[in-house]
């Protein structure tokens, strides 16, 4: 049962995400320094049981050298966007450059209205405005306008020189900084957005980062250098509504806010450190930033400060520096260098991941739970004579396995929010709610919102615990299911109603973590209540 060719051959194929990357000017798909090929590899490679991604590729000019592009000459409104789960544009082309047509702006508002996830960039200045200066959301979560304001008020852009430039390079290992420092093995440091599950008192206090910055490893706290970046931001107005060839939208659906989920610092430097481009101020800036569409029923939406977080010559290495054994080869000159890398790749997966649509993501999730049942580390672990009705101990130590199967692939962000959605919700969508300020710390919530019925220790103390059950109790249903990594039973799963599979033991289970929260609950009162006794007898 427990054979690594078996459990190969009956994991379930993986859900595709279909992406549609578009980019125009002088970047292209092939490994030129200002090419796509590197970051379209890493998202193509079957580094998921669970999931793959298609990328197709749309170049936006015609009749350029190189582009490797499967759709050139490219037009949103001349093109099937519904085929897609997410739209990546890699906006290169200047303000002088003739923006996106309303019919265009009209085929990606209703695109995003229906569902599907966008991921923007741009760089300094306004490098990119033309295809991305007009899109909602995307022209009003990072700044691409320059050297003047928007049309719509939207502030200006960094500038590629001064002082207060979003200069990120890291010190290297040569004297002074140059600008192909961006392509050796050292990355910037950044800061990412930390989010408490709430209630939590500070000695139980428990922070994750967003979704798209969760790696593996914890906290993904580094990207590509450059020396002249843009910069993400959230704007001041969210009520603002568009009308694109006749079809009216509204930015920010009932005032959803977008957030800036990781900054990047930038030290202070003297002039003589950098002759090319002088002085530097010390300053923040907005790395990264996220809208999470679903909760208000459209598309999710990624910006990123710029595309030298994702192009060759950030990530390979320099072509013009053959002589140079670092940064000739980028992030692979050293075993700190790939290490950077594996975080900045799980960063690129993340964005897929999360730019999905609902359906799409539920998909993932229970291949995700079938591919954790096979794993061989879970499957030797389950206890045949348990699979009927395991006791609240037992959810607690398979559950706690499968958490740690999920890390290697899913990130704890995944297993967190797809376990309450996908599992809990399949059960009861009012204790979903509940549940979710534990289950969920991304999700926007008033300073003094408690949750429901259930004991306050559940949300503030034992986050741990709610997911272990969910976790175990979900996998023991799937296996007693299915007991044996069959032939039949990989068929026979493409069309399995899975919350019907699991709903009797995922009840069961948290009705015993609600009685195990209750006992809990009633000794640590006694013992408070003994605390303040004892303390008052003291005062005395």
């Amino acid at each position: 049962m427990n054979d690594n060719r078996a459990t190969t051959s009956v994991l379930a194929p993986p859900r595709t995400i279909r992406v549609l990357m578009v980019t125009d000017g002088e970047a292209s798909f092939d490994r030129a320094d200002f090419g796509l090929a590197t970051v379209v590899d890493v998202l193509e490679a079957p580094a998921l049981p669970w999931a793959r991604v298609e990328v197709t590729k749309a170049h936006r000019e015609r009749n350029l050298p190189a582009l490797s592009a499967d759709l050139p000459a490219f037009r949103f409104d001349r093109h099937d966007l519904s085929a897609y789960d997410q739209i990546w544009m890699f906006a290169v082309a200047r303000g002088g450059r003739p923006p996106l047509e309303e019919t265009e702006l009209r085929a990606v508002a209703e695109f995003m209205d229906g569902g599907g996830g966008v991921f923007a960039t741009g760089d300094h200045e306004d490098l990119g405005v033309s295809m991305c200066g007009g899109v909602p959301r995307v022209r009003s979560m990072r700044k691409w306008h320059w050297p003047d304001p928007g049309p719509n008020g939207e502030p200006v852009a960094p500038s590629i020189d001064g002082p207060d430039r979003r200069d990120t390079l890291s010190e290297g290992h040569d004297p002074l900084f140059q600008l192909n420092d961006q392509s050796d093995d050292v990355p910037q440091v950044v800061t990412p957005r930390m989010y408490a599950t709430s209630d939590s008192p500070r000695w139980a206090h428990q922070a994750h980062p967003h979704p798209l910055l969760c790696g593996p490893r914890g906290p993904i706290r580094v990207l590509p250098d450059h020396p002249h970046e843009g910069e993400c931001y959230v704007p001041d107005d969210l009520g603002r509504t568009f009308t694109f060839d006749g079809y009216d939208t509204a930015e920010y659906p009932g005032g959803l806010a977008p957030e800036v989920v990781a900054w990047s610092t930038i030290a202070a430097r003297p002039a003589e450190l950098d002759p090319r481009k002088g002085r530097l101020n010390a300053r923040t800036s907005g790395a990264v930033g996220a809208y999470d569409g679903h909760r208000a029923g459209v598309g999710r939406v990624a910006v990123d400060a710029t595309w030298h977080h994702f192009f060759n010559v950030n990530l390979v290495g320099d072509p013009t520096v053959p002589q140079d054994p670092v940064k000739s080869v980028g992030f692979a000159a050293s075993a700190a260098g790939l290490a950077a890398f594996e975080e900045i790749k799980t960063y690129y997966r993340n964005i897929a991941v999360w730019l999905a649509r609902p359906a799409t993501q539920e998909d993932m999730w229970w291949r995700a739970v079938w591919a954790a049942r096979w794993h061989h580390r879970v499957s030797m672990d389950l206890r045949p004579g348990s699979l009927g009705a395991p006791d609240l101990p037992e959810l607690l130590r398979i559950g706690a396995e499968v958490r740690e199967v999920l890390a290697a692939t899913a990130t704890r962000a995944d297993a967190l929010q797809w376990a309450g959605r996908f599992g809990v919700g399949a059960v009861d969508a009012r204790l979903w709610e509940e549940l979710r300020p534990s289950l969920d710390p991304w999700l926007p919530r008033a300073g003094d919102e408690q949750p429901g019925h259930l004991p306050n220790l559940v949300s503030s103390l034992l986050p741990e615990l709610v997911l272990d059950a969910v976790l175990g109790a979900v996998v023991h249903a799937v296996a007693a299911e299915f007991p044996e990594p069959t032939e039949q039973a990989r068929e026979r799963v493409a069309g399995v109603d899975w919350a019907a599979v699991v709903r009797p033991a995922l009840g069961r289970a948290l009705e015993a973590v609600a009685g195990q929260v209750a006992r809990t609950d009633e000794v640590l009162r006694s013992v408070g209540t003994t605390l303040a006794a004892a303390g008052g007898r003291e005062r005395g």
